[in-house]
């Protein structure tokens, strides 16, 4: 007959399953590193594209092929990164992470073909810009599902930042693109205004947010960003697309000094993302030092009071018939150990108390995504129903909310309530 498992070994084996857990994540946050980078390069393509084929192939044809040998490198180390994924975990938020990784995947393999359709100019330039947009937005959501898989609160608040810069950084290069077909055709149309316009305002959404869960070195770091040279003339170029009327005729040279400024930005913005990256990666390795060293730790302690060739005195050992009939008389059994049961009821006490504090401070960080969430499912809901654009389903709800003086995600939770009672309606 087996013996059944002590409190000591499912106190090891909590341990090592936390430590087997930080590991794990550990990879998760290394491929989250790989598509940042992957993003970054395939915005810089996105953009030398739309000047490309705006310009009828008379602009940047060089620096598109180069970029376009360059990126090459990141893909790779993002599929490799990919072989280090556990995939027999069975868990709902890792089946949305493979999910997500299985959308990029097949983004990637239709590249080539896209690439060919660009050089050969038979794409337009908002076509491309929409193609490359659902290739990042599916890497920016392998960043996302990474942070909803974490289960420790401060490497869940470091993804966080992490995810909302990335995003803005995004919006960042999604507005160089709009700005470059504006500034390359020669005008812009109230509609592309408007897309720059909202592409601004979605910036300073995910910033506020990483300034919100970020460390204050990596704030101050984007404070500067946006108060460089580069932001300042990106805001007169702003200003000025938005003071354009219809039949303006701007000089197509502009393109490349707004290419040059938002690049610069962005190239900076590319710094801070590995600073970002580079914080992640020390964290998860001090976590798990410490986990091991915990472990360690309890282990080093249990066996020396094992070891012990009898049982220390205690009062909850003494006789019942002596002189000493003050407090309360406990049998105890001979050999039992009153300090390694004391321990391993302080270790099972310690570890109670703290997973009620990491529970309480990740839910506390966790609300960011669970709210992201049910916005972008009112985004979709809007996107589908009214055939209209991302931008345009937030910029329905952020009205929606200004006029009802809510929040945006409150907002958000009635438009699907509402969706949700329509659709169980029609079912009956």
């Amino acid at each position: 007959m087996s013996q059944t498992p002590s409190t000591e070994d499912f106190l090891y084996a909590a341990r090592r399953a936390e430590i087997a857990s930080l590991k794990q994540l550990e990879v998760s946050c290394d491929l989250v590193i790989r598509a940042t980078e992957l993003i970054h390069e395939l915005q810089r393509e996105r953009g030398l594209s739309n000047s490309f084929l705006v310009s009828s192939g008379t602009r940047f044809s060089r620096e598109l092929q180069d970029e376009m040998s360059q990126i090459h490198a990141a893909e790779k180390h993002f599929c490799t990164m990919l072989g280090r994924l556990p995939l027999g975990d069975s868990s709902l938020n890792s089946s949305r992470l493979f999910s997500s990784v299985a959308f990029v995947l097949h983004g990637l393999d239709e590249l080539p073909e896209l690439r060919q359709q660009i050089l050969a100019q038979k794409l337009t330039a908002a076509q491309t810009t929409g193609l490359f947009n659902r290739l990042v937005a599916g890497l920016i959501h392998v960043v996302f599902e990474a942070a909803d898989i974490s289960h420790d609160p401060d490497i869940t608040r470091s993804l966080i930042a992490l995810f909302n810069f990335v995003q803005g950084k995004e919006y960042s290069g999604q507005e160089r693109a709009w700005g470059l077909i504006g500034f390359t055709s020669g005008e812009f149309s109230n509609k592309v205004q408007q897309r720059v316009k909202d592409l601004q305002e979605a910036q300073i959404r995910c910033f506020d947010i990483f300034t919100e869960f970020t460390q204050p070195v990596h704030a101050d770091t984007l404070r500067r960003i946006e108060s460089s040279e580069a932001a300042t003339e990106l805001e007169k170029l702003r200003q000025m697309i938005a003071r354009a009327r219809h039949g303006d005729s701007l000089p197509a040279a502009m393109s490349e000094i707004w290419y040059s400024v938002c690049t610069q930005r962005i190239d900076a913005m590319q710094l801070a993302e590995k600073a970002l990256a580079t914080s992640l990666q020390q964290l998860c390795e001090q976590k798990i030092k410490q986990a091991e060293e915990e472990l360690t730790l309890h282990t080093e302690q249990i066996k020396s009071l094992l070891s012990a060739e009898e049982p220390p005195i205690s009062p909850l050992s003494r006789d019942p018939d002596g002189d000493d009939l003050d407090g309360p008389v406990v049998n105890v059994a001979a050999g039992f150990n009153i300090k390694l049961a004391q321990s391993v009821s302080e270790l099972v006490q310690g570890q109670a108390a703290r997973i009620q504090q990491v529970s309480a401070e990740l839910a506390e960080a966790r609300q960011a995504l669970d709210e992201r969430k049910l916005v972008e499912k009112a985004k979709g809901l809007l996107m589908q129903s009214k055939g209209i654009s991302e931008e345009e389903a937030y910029r329905e709800i952020r009205q929606a909310a200004m006029n009802g003086k809510q929040r945006i995600v409150e907002v958000a939770t009635h438009m699907i309530r509402v969706a949700d009672m329509l659709l169980g309606e029609q079912q009956k």
